[in-house]
């Protein structure tokens, strides 16, 4: 097996400010030497592997790793990769892919929770695959995600904690569900007043900013879950109320720019109360959401500390299968019945045909 950690040396070289000709001063070879090792020509010998790491500012395990960690965004990309090329080639492409990637990274805490939730990408891109499939993506969810929990406290334990509560609730495991929820913390003191004033005393205004811009839109986003969770759990009394509830939703998703997708709350609603030409002309409203594009996060009120990006249309994935719910399962046959309804399917439609 060959490697390549000759990018790796020379990029710990210039960061330590060394030329190749002082650092081979400092472990006794030559220049040629420490050029070889840089271009791959040839490998330190095993007895200078201490010597170099220490000469260099490191260790030998990240010496000899030249691509030694990803970043939130590296796994993203990779990740998002990896499900393109199981749509394009089916999931056995994607899930051999994935599977080499792990590989690759056996310590990666955001590829294993990533990798998780990849698992139910490919279920929504493959609904027809059979049971035993089925089982095994849920399988491998709840390895990846216990993994992540069993590395201890990190950036990922919450959030790996939470999606193996909502598989214990799913698969009816309520003890297990209440014990996971129980660990995890309580809301604390929030610290970002501090933490503001602290950039400012050192001359930071704008890290200052996007502390307190970042706090915001976590708290925005909140609000938003626990307004649609009232309306999921299905115990708030009324249509009345529900329909406040969904009012709220919408004004503070306007208010902070946070994208039209409230349309999908009020359609709710309405079909449970089988108002369906009420909520056909929801799903059209949230139809169009879907395919507009708009620039979100609101950038006045959150940028610079959350970059405002423009949205795309919906995944391609989701509107195939939108599509094929409300022209083939009877529960959606009413919308069909619907001039609303129609359109909704015929803008799907056309955006998947484009």
């Amino acid at each position: 097996m060959e490697l390549n950690i000759g990018p790796k040396l020379a990029q710990l070289r210039r960061s330590k400010g060394l030329t190749q000709e002082q650092l081979a001063d400092r472990l006794g070879v030559s220049a040629p030497a420490v050029s070889k090792w840089e271009t791959n020509s040839s490998y330190p010998d095993i007895t200078l592997l201490c010597p170099l790491a220490r000469a260099l500012g490191t260790n030998v395990d990240t010496l000899l790793r030249f691509d030694e960690a990803l970043s939130n965004q590296d796994v993203a990309d990779k990740v998002n990769a990896i499900l393109e090329a199981a749509r394009q080639e089916g999931w056995e492409a994607g899930e051999a892919a994935l599977t080499e990637l792990l590989r690759q990274y056996p310590n990666s805490e955001a590829l294993k929770y990533n990798a998780a939730l990849a698992q139910e990408a490919f279920r929504l891109l493959n609904p027809e695959a059979d049971e035993e499939i089925q089982r095994r993506w849920s399988a491998r969810k709840r390895e990846l995600l216990t993994n992540v929990r069993a590395a201890g406290p990190g950036a990922y334990w919450q959030a790996a904690t939470l999606q193996l509560a909502q598989l214990a609730v799913m698969e009816n495991r309520l003890d297990e569900a209440e014990r996971l929820i129980g660990e995890l913390p309580e809301q604390g003191v929030d610290p970002t007043m501090v933490q503001g004033q602290i950039l400012l005393m050192r001359g930071k205004p704008e890290e200052a900013l996007k502390a307190v811009q970042k706090r915001l839109h976590a708290q925005v986003w909140q609000v938003e879950a626990s307004l649609s969770t009232m309306l999921t759990l299905g115990v708030l009394p009324g249509m009345e109320r529900q329909l406040r509830v969904c009012q709220a939703y919408q004004e503070v998703n306007q208010l902070f720019g946070l994208g039209g997708m409230y349309d999908g709350l009020f359609m709710a609603v309405y079909l449970r109360a089988g108002r369906w030409e009420e909520a056909a002309d929801r799903l059209e409203r949230y139809v169009d959401a879907m395919l507009g594009t708009a620039l979100l996060p609101d950038p006045a009120l959150f940028s610079p500390g959350v970059e405002a990006k423009e949205t795309a249309a919906s995944s391609r994935e989701l509107r195939i299968l939108m599509l094929k719910q409300l022209e083939t399962e009877e529960q959606y046959r009413p919308f069909m019945d619907c001039e609303a309804g129609r359109r909704a399917a015929e803008k799907l439609r056309a955006s998947l045909e484009a």
